[in-house]
C-alpha cells in the first residue's frame, strides 16, 4: 500500500495491498480499505465505513459514517453521500452531486453529476439519471452547460432499469416501477411507471416510512440549505 505523509488515518484503520491513499485524505477509525483502492486528494471517509476492492474514489469526496462502496465503484471529484449508505458494486457518481444518509443504491448505476438523493432512498440496478437537455458535447460553444440533475426525495423507491430525464423531481416516498423512463415531475407519494411515467395511483398510507424519520431528515438539512449545497457544489460551472 502506499499512504501519502499527509493523509490523516484513525485508530483501527486497515488497508489493503496495493491500495494507494493520496494527499490529505482523511480516513476515520475503523474503515476497511480492500485492496487495490484509490482515494484521492482530500478526500474524507468515515468511522467505520468499509471500502471494497478496486474502489476507485477521486479527490474531495466526502463519505459518511458506517457506509459502504462497492466492488469496482467509481466515485468522481466532490462526490458527497452521507452516514449508513451503500454505493453498490459496479456503479459510478459523476462527480459534484449530493447522497443522503440510509439511502441504498445498487449495483451498476449510474448517477450524474447535479443528482440529488435525499435519505431513505432505494435504488434498484440499471438506474440513469441525466443532466444535459441539450446534449452540448462538442457545441458548448453555442450555449455553456450547467448541469441539471434529478432529483430524488425522501424515501422514493426507483426499481430496476428506470432512466430519469435532466432535471426531474420524483415526490417524497414515491415508487417508480421497472424500466419506466420519467420525462416530468412525479408528485409526492404517487405510484408511476411507464414511457413516458405517469402516475397512476397514491402510495398507501401503511407503505410510508415513519413521519419521525422525514422530520429527522428536514432537521439535519431544510430544502433552502440543500439548494444552497447544490449551488456551491455547482459554482463551477455558474
Amino acid at each position: 500500500m502506499t499512504v501519502n505523509d499527509s493523509a490523516y488515518l484513525g485508530k483501527g484503520v486497515k488497508v489493503g495491498q496495493h491500495s494507494i491513499i493520496k494527499e490529505n485524505a482523511r480516513i476515520g477509525n475503523d474503515v476497511v480499505i480492500f485492496p487495490h483502492v484509490y482515494i484521492g486528494e482530500n478526500s474524507q471517509i468515515g468511522d467505520g465505513t468499509i471500502v471494497q476492492y478496486g474502489a476507485f474514489i477521486e479527490h474531495d469526496c466526502k463519505i459518511g459514517k458506517s457506509s459502504r462502496i462497492g466492488t469496482n465503484t467509481v466515485l468522481r471529484r466532490e462526490t458527497n453521500i452521507g452516514d449508513n449508505s451503500i454505493f453498490g458494486s459496479l456503479s459510478a457518481s459523476e462527480g459534484k452531486n449530493w447522497i443522503g444518509n440510509n439511502v441504498l443504491i445498487h449495483s451498476q448505476c449510474h448517477l450524474t453529476t447535479g443528482i440529488i438523493v435525499e435519505d431513505w432512498v432505494f435504488i434498484a440496478p440499471l438506474f440513469v439519471g441525466a443532466n444535459d437537455p441539450m446534449m452540448l458535447h462538442g457545441r458548448r460553444r453555442i450555449e455553456k452547460f450547467v448541469p441539471k440533475g434529478p432529483h430524488i426525495k425522501f424515501g422514493s423507491g426507483i426499481a430496476v432499469n428506470v432512466s430519469l430525464l435532466p432535471g426531474v423531481v420524483i415526490g417524497r416516498e414515491c415508487i417508480i416501477g421497472a424500466s419506466s423512463l420519467v420525462t416530468k415531475d412525479i408528485p409526492d407519494f404517487s405510484i408511476a411507471f411507464g414511457v413516458p411515467a405517469r402516475p397512476v395511483k397514491n402510495v398507501e398510507d401503511r407503505w410510508r416510512l415513519q413521519e419521525e424519520r422525514y422530520h429527522e431528515f428536514r432537521k439535519r438539512v431544510s430544502e433552502e440549505e440543500l439548494a444552497k449545497i447544490m449551488e456551491k457544489i455547482l459554482s463551477d460551472y455558474n
